[in-house]
């Protein structure tokens, strides 16, 4: 089941347990360092949201017997059976963990904590860019981009001498 969930997670943005909560990906933007240099990319986040969630949506169910090769009352039928033992374990164990997504760790005051399984920066590390100021380099530079219209330029030329050839 939880490679259903965590793939229905992934495409639509958003996954809810029923009495638990619902975990939604965000997008984290882009952020730049200005006194190290440090660029980090933009990537997307998992959190985590402890408000009730309402009566879990026909778009969910219809994925999920897709998925499963069930009919949507089985399919109905498994993920309120896996939504009670994720709960009861919650309950018992104070941690449990949403294969591929992440840990929810229940507090001494009944509130959930949620860490994510892994941290998505392995993906895309941090660079390091100059931040000096100068601008010196960028006509050079500008210059060196300019290949490509050489190359049309002696593209077009030489198909000109080719249609005067056999023309």
């Amino acid at each position: 089941m939880d490679q259903h969930l965590y793939k229905f997670l992934v495409l639509h943005g958003h996954l809810a347990i029923p009495q638990v909560g619902s975990f939604l990906v965000k997008q984290q933007p882009a952020t730049h360092d200005a006194a190290s240099g440090q660029l980090t990319a933009p990537m997307p986040v998992i959190e985590f949201s402890q408000e009730p969630v309402p009566v879990s949506e026909k778009l969910f169910f219809d994925f999920l017997a897709e998925e499963a090769g069930v009919e949507e009352t089985s399919a109905i039928q498994q993920f309120h059976a896996y939504a009670h033992t994720f709960r009861h374990a919650l309950e018992e164990n104070k941690v449990v963990e949403l294969a591929g997504v992440g840990k929810l760790e229940k507090g001494a005051d009944d509130t959930l904590h949620f860490r994510a399984a892994r941290d998505l920066t392995y993906l895309m590390p941090p660079i390091y860019v100059e931040s000096d100021g100068s601008r010196e380099g960028t006509e050079e530079t500008a210059q060196k981009d300019l290949w490509w219209f050489y190359a049309i330029i002696l593209a077009i030329l030489g198909l000109g001498a080719l249609a005067y050839y056999y023309i």
